[in-house]
């Protein structure tokens, strides 16, 4: 029994290009600079950035948070632009998106 060779074919690695993802918050040039006040108030204090969070609070069912973060989460998402950087908790993620 002989076997036949229908077709051949050659597999080569090809590189894929990424897309760059859209950022989860763009930041105004004001607010960059707000933040850079805000954190310069605060040097020395082991802070990287500003969180933003969410709370379950009165009748419409959540309020945001900003609090000063020390760490990022496993799940959080951060956002760094002109020198500043901001982490967006992850139960905050899908209601700011």
């Amino acid at each position: 029994m002989s076997t036949k060779t229908i077709a051949s074919a050659t597999v080569r690695a090809v590189k894929k290009r990424l897309l760059p993802s859209r950022a989860a918050l763009v930041l105004t040039s004001s607010a960059v600079n707000k933040v850079k006040e805000i954190m310069a108030k605060e040097e020395g204090k082991g802070y990287i950035g500003l969180k933003v969070g969410v709370r379950q609070r009165g009748c419409n069912g959540l309020s945001y948070t900003l609090d000063y973060a020390t760490s990022k989460g496993k799940l959080d998402e951060e956002v760094k632009q002109d020198g500043v950087t901001i982490i967006i908790d992850k139960k905050a993620q899908l209601t700011l998106l």
